[in-house]
């Protein structure tokens, strides 16, 4: 088959020169749409950088001011014990004055109900628990103590625990023991 040309050659020309205009005018278009595009991505980076950078320093201000606070938690919580503490001696303080009486009025209490023949060995308080042994030259005077003591208002429960007859020296005595508890002013100490 046999080709007729029935373009002219200017024709021709023109044609490639609308291509090749055509063609720049994309490869141009697009440059500027990637510029744009990469202009946009290194804003949009750029601002996010930005961000990250002003949110590590608020990290760092933030974890700075948490040490800060985590300091003064730590103060408040050793002024806590330390009030504890104190509270706790102001306590045991007024627990001494209230009782620091008490020694003195229990042995006064026990030398006013001693018979003349009658004399102590041992005297121990525990709790409000006392208990006495001692000696005398009889059973009576033993009794007389024992009931001395119970008209005494500061001693409850008064109870002879023992009584035998012992020698000492050569002489016979009797070894006593008893027990009572003491109030005063209707607390137990």
């Amino acid at each position: 088959m046999v080709r007729i040309n029935l373009i002219s050659f200017d024709q021709g020309i023109q044609k490639k020169r609308r291509v090749a205009i055509a063609i720049q005018n994309q490869l141009i278009l697009a440059s500027i749409t990637l510029s744009v595009v990469v202009l946009i991505f290194g804003v949009v980076w750029i601002l996010m950088d930005r961000k990250i950078v002003s949110m590590e320093i608020e990290k760092a201000a933030k974890t700075e001011e948490l040490a800060i606070l985590t300091e003064q938690v730590k103060e408040v919580e050793n002024y806590e014990k330390d009030k504890q503490k104190v509270t706790e001696r102001i306590q045991v303080i007024r627990k001494l004055r209230a009782t620091q009486a008490i020694p003195v009025q229990l042995l006064d209490g026990i030398s006013q109900g001693i018979p003349a023949r009658v004399w102590l060995m041992a005297v121990h308080e525990n709790d409000g628990k006392v208990e006495i042994d001692g000696r005398s030259m009889t059973n009576g005077e033993i009794v007389d103590f024992v009931n001395r003591l119970k008209e005494n208002p500061m001693f409850r429960d008064v109870q002879l625990i023992e009584s035998r007859q012992e020698k000492e020296l050569g002489i016979a005595v009797y070894a006593f023991k008893l027990i009572f508890s003491v109030f005063f002013d209707g607390v137990s100490s």
